[in-house]
C-alpha cells in the first residue's frame, strides 16, 4: 500500500514538472510578436507544423531572433536592445529567455520591421544570366527565401525559384501590406516610376500612336505588378515581406493576375497542403506581349527604355510555373498568355504544347476562371522546355498531378 501511494505521489510530481518545464507550443495568430522578427530554428526559417498551424520548440532549444537593418532592434518587453540579434530559449508553455531576460513569446519583437536584403550571387542562369538571392541576413549567415535569375540587360526576371511546402496552409496575420521596393538592382531606373498608370499609357502611346492607351487601360484593366513567388506562399510575416521586391514581379495585365493566375496560386496551395509535401516552383516569364495599333498592326510593349532607346522591362508575353517534386522526381507546367487582348487565331499560335489539364481528371483540383478573358494551358516538361528554355535541367521520370 505504501508501495502505490509512493507511485502515484511520484506521477503527480513528474506530472507537475512537465506543466513547468514542457515544450514551448507557440500560435501563429496570437503568440509572435508585432513588428514581427525574423526567427531561425535549427538552421532553418522557423515555420508552423503543417497539421495544426502551431509552432512546437522544444524545451531548453534555442532560436535566433533578429531585427536586421539599418537602426534596427531587437525589443524585450518593452526594452529596446542595442543588438539586431539575440538567441533565446525555451522554458516552457510560451515563456523564453535571453540572458537575464525572461518573458512571453509575444513580448519578442523588433522596433520596425526587419529589411531583407537582395544579393547578386557569383552563380550564373540561363544565357549568362545570374542568380539573385533574396532573405534575411543574421550573425553572418544569409539565410534565402528564394531565388531569381535575373536579365540585368533587359531589366527583367526570367524566373524565381521557392519551395512551397503544405505549412503554406497557415498565416501569421496582421501588418500592413507592403509597398514593393527595388533597393538598386534596377540601376537608376525607378520602378514605382515605371508601373504608374501615367508611364504605361505613354508607353502604350509611343508604341501604337496617340490615344491608343484608351482602348488598353481602364480601371479595371492596366499593367500590375505580377508576384512571381506569391506572398501567400509564405506563412510568417517577415517571409511575406521579402517578396515585396521588384525582382519578383513583373508587368502583368490585372485581369490575368486576378484571374487565371490567382486561380492557380490558391489551387497549387491547397494541391500541396493536401499532397502533404513540399514541392519546388520555378515561376517566371518569357517574350514579349503585343497590342494592336489602329491598323491591326501588333507591336511590341515595352514599359521603359535605356540610354540607346532600347526598350527595357518587357511586357512577358507568358507567364508560367514550374512545379517539381524532387523526391517523386515529377513535373508539369502551367502556362497564362498575359493578356485578353488576343483573338482566337492568335491565341491558338500561342499555344505551344498539347493541354494535359483539358478533361483531365486528375487536374480536377485546378479550375481556371475563364471568364477573366485571357487563355491558360497545361503542359508536359518536356514539352514545355522545348519552348522555354530558361530553367536548369531537371530529372523528370513522370508528371506531377
Amino acid at each position: 500500500m505504501k508501495t502505490a501511494r509512493c507511485v502515484y505521489v511520484f506521477f503527480i510530481f513528474l506530472k507537475s514538472v512537465n506543466e513547468i518545464v514542457g515544450d514551448c507550443n507557440l500560435s501563429l495568430k496570437n503568440d509572435l510578436g508585432h513588428p514581427s522578427p525574423v526567427y531561425i530554428k535549427r538552421g532553418k526559417f522557423l515555420a508552423p507544423n503543417a497539421t495544426t498551424g502551431d509552432i512546437l520548440v522544444r524545451r531548453s532549444e534555442i532560436l535566433l531572433v533578429g531585427c536586421p537593418g539599418k537602426n534596427k532592434f531587437v525589443v524585450l518587453s518593452n526594452h529596446t536592445t542595442d543588438l539586431d540579434v539575440v538567441e533565446v530559449q525555451c522554458i516552457s508553455g510560451t515563456t523564453f529567455h535571453a540572458g537575464r531576460w525572461v518573458g512571453d513569446f509575444k513580448q519578442i519583437r523588433c522596433n520596425a520591421p526587419p529589411w531583407f536584403t537582395v544579393e547578386a550571387t557569383n552563380i550564373s542562369c540561363h544565357d549568362d544570366h545570374r542568380i539573385y538571392r533574396v532573405g534575411y541576413r543574421l550573425a553572418d549567415n544569409f539565410y534565402t527565401l528564394y531565388e531569381a535569375c535575373f536579365d540585368e540587360g533587359l531589366l527583367i526576371t526570367l524566373y524565381v525559384r521557392h519551395e512551397l511546402t503544405p505549412e503554406a496552409k497557415y498565416h501569421q496575420l496582421g501588418g500592413n501590406r507592403p509597398s514593393f521596393i527595388d533597393t538598386g538592382v534596377f540601376g537608376k531606373v525607378r520602378m514605382a516610376n515605371v508601373y504608374a498608370l501615367k508611364n504605361q499609357r505613354t508607353r502604350i502611346n509611343d508604341a501604337l500612336g496617340d490615344q491608343m492607351d484608351q482602348q488598353y487601360i481602364t480601371k479595371k484593366q492596366f499593367l500590375t505588378r505580377g508576384h512571381l513567388a506569391p506572398r501567400a506562399d509564405f506563412s510568417l510575416r517577415s517571409h511575406q515581406r521579402a517578396s515585396f521586391h521588384y525582382i519578383n514581379a513583373a508587368p502583368q495585365w490585372m485581369r490575368g493576375n486576378a484571374g487565371d493566375w490567382a486561380a492557380l496560386e490558391d489551387a497549387l496551395r491547397r494541391r500541396v497542403v493536401s499532397r502533404g509535401k513540399k514541392v519546388t516552383v520555378y515561376t517566371g516569364t518569357y517574350g514579349v506581349c503585343t497590342l494592336a495599333d489602329s491598323s491591326g498592326g501588333q507591336h511590341e510593349l515595352y514599359l521603359h527604355s535605356d540610354e540607346n532607346n532600347n526598350g527595357v522591362i518587357p511586357v512577358p508575353l507568358y507567364y508560367y510555373k514550374v512545379v517539381y517534386d524532387l523526391e517523386d522526381k515529377t513535373a508539369v507546367a502551367f502556362v497564362t498568355i498575359n493578356s485578353s487582348y488576343y483573338n482566337s487565331t492568335i491565341i491558338d499560335e500561342l499555344t505551344f504544347c498539347s493541354d494535359i489539364c483539358d478533361g483531365n481528371r486528375n487536374y480536377s483540383w485546378l479550375r481556371w476562371r475563364s471568364n477573366d478573358g485571357t487563355h491558360s494551358f497545361c503542359c508536359d516538361y518536356d514539352e514545355f522546355i522545348k519552348e522555354i528554355d530558361h530553367l536548369p535541367e531537371l530529372n523528370v521520370k513522370g508528371r506531377f498531378y
